[in-house]
């Protein structure tokens, strides 16, 4: 065990300045602040600009989390990572956040949908703030510098590993840590023999997508490709497009009306155009099985496009580290953020982890050094 020793000065180091390293390191700061401990020297290290990463969050508004209040309910919204959230997110969970970001004057509100984003609508507000709270200590330094092997650490008595998943692997598998592979989750998605409306967006049963240039994109696309980030290209999906029995009672009442008007009443016109093959005729003359066959879109997956909410699935093994984010295997070291494997959803999801993971570090770390 290790014995503190009040004139140490403890090296802590945070490698990567992104939300869960920036707010990690906040943490760190107010609760060394509390504890009237002042014998510590922080060091953030980032190969870029700090929070750069936060700048395209919810459309650049920077959806910080969601309003969900029970816990098991927020965490079904991670296809990976939800058990493991129950205990993060009973030590720190979206109101704690947001109380948090109160006393950084980032005041925020709620939308219909449940997306809690700053009342600036500003991610930069945000990224602003943030980094002018940390500004505030003394014992704490943003170093321009790429780390990418534990050797470049050794010096350090405590090491925070928060960096995303870009460029991080070499530096994980260097401290021999368990990670599955990064892939890209939450994104835009390619059609096979691709031929409708660019730029038309669908409110569907299942959530709202828009069709690009080669495939489709927007909420939906990026619930499929998270929920099927482990699948092989090609694979197949189907999008409920309406209620099929709304269309029947429309049938009902406008028996003489075509099949395409009467869809494009429930659809944009332009893709019923597309998937109607009899849109012309007489709306009493189609049989049960087309009329059926219209509610439905039917895709084939290609491959990922390179747009969407850049999030990555897969990362450090959750299994090699503790209920606090701390390796099982290297003393001394813990992961927060994107770097564990938990990715979430659209939403606000992916954010609160950063947020949650960052401050269970943050308080294993000072309690590992007044406490020990």
């Amino acid at each position: 065990m290790e014995q503190f020793c009040q004139d140490k000065i403890t090296k802590i180091a945070i490698v990567g300045a992104g939300p869960s390293g920036i707010y990690c390191a906040l943490q760190i700061l107010f609760g060394f602040k509390e504890q009237n401990f002042s014998n510590f020297k922080l060091l953030i290290f980032d190969k870029a600009q700090a929070l750069r990463t936060i700048l395209p969050t919810g459309g650049g508004r920077c959806n910080l989390t969601n309003s969900i209040t029970d816990i098991k309910e927020f965490s079904k919204n991670y296809p990976r990572g939800e058990k493991f959230l129950y205990s993060l997110f009973s030590r720190h969970f979206n109101f704690d956040t947001l109380e948090f970001f109160e006393t950084i004057d980032i005041k925020t509100y709620t939308q219909e949908d449940g997306r809690i984003f700053p009342k600036s609508n500003s991610a930069k507000d945000v990224k602003d703030k943030m980094l002018s709270a940390l500004r505030k200590f003394k014992n704490v330094e943003l170093v321009n510098k790429n780390i990418v092997s534990k050797d470049e650490l050794k010096s350090f008595d405590r090491i925070i590993i928060c960096a995303g998943s870009k460029g991080t692997s070499e530096l994980i598998e260097s401290f021999n840590q368990p990670m599955k592979p990064f892939k890209r989750a939450l994104c835009a998605l390619k059609i096979k023999d691709f031929k409708y409306p660019k730029g038309v967006s669908v409110k569907s049963l299942d959530g709202d997508f828009i069709f690009t240039s080669d495939g489709i994109s927007g909420p939906l696309a990026f619930k499929i490709s998270s929920l099927n980030v482990d699948k092989n290209f090609p694979y197949n999906v189907s999008i409920k497009l309406f209620d099929v029995q709304q269309l029947f009672e429309l049938i009902d009442h406008n028996s003489k009306k075509s099949i395409g008007n009467l869809i494009s009443t429930l659809i944009p016109k332009s893709l019923a155009q597309v998937i109607v093959d009899d849109f012309d005729k007489k709306a009493a003359e189609v049989s049960k099985r087309n009329i059926e066959k219209y509610s439905v879109l039917n895709l084939e997956i290609i491959d990922n496009a390179n747009q969407g909410e850049i999030v990555h699935s897969g990362g450090v093994e959750l299994n090699s580290v503790d209920k606090n984010c701390k390796s099982k295997i290297v003393d001394n070291l813990w992961f927060c953020g994107e770097i564990l494997d938990i990715d979430g959803l659209c939403g606000g999801f992916n954010l609160q982890n950063c947020w949650s993971s960052a401050y269970v570090v943050a308080k294993d770390v000072i309690y590992s050094i007044i406490n020990k």
